[in-house]
């Protein structure tokens, strides 16, 4: 388990993000299953504006639909739009699967799992565990992308 400590627990969307590049330089197959989810959007104002616009919530659509269901399935591109509305991430289970394998409603991944060292779910490639907004677990079934991360984002490993 390879595990990074980020300093701004307030305020981690921007690194979330980097993390998912690094990880989509290696892997492009994919689309990630969120659960266990507690997001904060970016505030944006008391006013939403003038006139027939509307609010957008995608951070805050997102949460409430992980709740509801209890796991959501979304591609990275539709991941990085819900992160571009988060201020931050406090707790989550982020679970990379290859696009060929199919989705798995009946999956209740946990932040505080049972068995902390094992991947919730046997398909999956990867899975993070954010908890307290500052604390990323890494588990990998492949050690390449473990020694990516370990080089591209050395500054944050928690040893």
């Amino acid at each position: 388990m390879l595990k990074f400590r980020y300093s701004d627990a307030n305020n981690n969307s921007g690194f979330i993000i980097d993390l998912l590049e690094v990880i989509n330089e290696k892997w492009s197959n994919i689309y990630w299953g969120v659960g266990d989810i507690e997001i904060i959007p970016k505030y944006k104002g008391d006013y939403p504006g003038f006139g027939q616009n509307k609010s957008i919530e995608v951070a805050f659509d997102f949460g409430n639909k992980v709740e509801r269901e209890k796991i959501a399935y979304l591609t990275l591109s539709q991941f990085m739009e819900v992160l571009e509305d988060t201020q931050t991430i406090r707790n989550a289970v982020l679970i990379c699967f290859p696009n060929d394998v199919p989705f798995d409603y009946n999956l209740r991944p946990k932040v505080e799992a049972k068995d902390l060292n094992k991947i919730q779910h046997e398909l999956a490639q990867l899975e993070i565990r954010i908890l307290d907004g500052d604390l990323f677990c890494i588990l990998s079934k492949e050690s390449e992308i473990t020694l990516l991360l370990e080089e591209q984002m050395q500054e944050f490993i928690l040893t």
